[in-house]
């Protein structure tokens, strides 16, 4: 592959983690404690901020399968007998990466709606707080797993050397 190419998807993929492993960061960190600290409702704030989040998130998700297929794909290596700890890095990284996106769509597509539908019937309000307890225990997760996805990164450059 052109090493101009090359160079772009690296970036591409690069630039996607930013986007979405950084956005989890600001919102668990930034967002959501001064919500917390400064409004009578912090829903009525993070709501609208995770919508605006979340079209960026998917892009980003699918930017860095498909740039990471291309990498894989000019890397000429034989990574599928697992051998060495580049190869088990890279299986690591990219399974971390489906159980990333699997919760992120999850979230998104069925517990998300779930929780509106059952706010906006007034339902059980401790089934409501139970729902919006998970979802937030799953981008913790999903932030802890981008951080051993980072780390992994870190290990295939190494061992690329």
């Amino acid at each position: 592959m052109n090493g101009l190419l090359l160079t772009v998807t690296t970036w591409i993929h690069l630039l996607s983690a930013v986007v979405w492993i950084g956005g989890i960061f600001f919102i668990l960190y930034v967002a959501l404690p001064v919500a917390r600290k400064t409004l009578y409702q912090p829903g009525k704030i993070m709501g609208p901020l995770s919508k605006r989040f979340v079209p960026p998130a998917n892009i980003s998700i699918f930017l860095i399968i498909a740039s990471g297929i291309i990498m894989s794909i000019n890397s000429h290596e034989d990574l599928t007998s697992l051998s060495g700890p580049r190869a088990q890095s890279l299986f690591v990284k990219i399974l971390l990466v489906v159980i990333m996106a699997s919760i992120h769509f999850y979230r998104g597509l069925i517990l998300t709606p779930g929780i509106a539908r059952l706010t906006s019937k007034g339902s059980n309000p401790e089934q409501v707080q139970k729902l919006q307890t998970l979802s937030l225990n799953l981008v913790k997760v999903n932030f802890i797993l981008g951080m051993t996805v980072l780390l992994l990164t870190g290990v295939l450059y190494v061992y690329k050397a």
